[in-house]
């Protein structure tokens, strides 16, 4: 069984061409007046009313480059925090005890245990790979972009 919806109104046709004229978005008029986006598209279709994907285009890439900032800005801190880990490699570090009567002893140490050294190390590991993911993510993002636009170019859409 086909799905009908209820025909729009006089005044929801006319709220279309108001919000329309307003440069709203067709997901945003069919928000508003509570439509699915395929009504009002239909709608505003046969009204002659077009929708200009310029401005969606435009939200979209401020926020990609949003986004491409914020991945560059975490890369740079996931290597700072890398380089932090690996000078606690060099420093000294205090351990510390019990002994049998339970009083409290601590030592220092010229670097970490091996333990620690190994813990270290896996931190170090761990901020250079998600460093080096977002590096991927930022090169694949680059070229599925040209290797779009090359294509919308072959078929002569710009």
């Amino acid at each position: 069984m086909k799905h009908t919806t209820k025909p729009l109104t006089t005044h929801e046709l006319q709220q279309i061409r108001q919000l329309h004229s307003q440069n709203l978005s067709l997901n945003e008029i069919a928000r508003r007046l509570h439509r699915s986006n395929s009504t009002i598209g239909k709608y505003a279709k046969q009204m002659g009313l077009s929708f200009d994907r310029a401005a969606t285009e435009n939200a979209t890439k401020v926020k990609q480059a949003d986004a491409a900032a914020l991945r560059a800005d975490l890369k740079l801190r996931l290597l700072h925090e890398a380089q932090s880990f690996m000078d606690d490699l060099h420093k000294p570090q205090v351990v510390y005890s019990f002994n049998q009567r339970g009083d409290y002893v601590e030592h220092e140490l010229t670097k970490p245990p091996p333990a620690d050294a190994r813990n270290i190390m896996t931190s170090v590991g761990i901020a250079l790979q998600r460093s080096i993911e977002l590096e991927r993510v930022d090169q694949s993002s680059e070229t599925s972009v040209t290797v779009i636009d090359e294509y919308l170019k072959t078929l002569g859409v710009q």
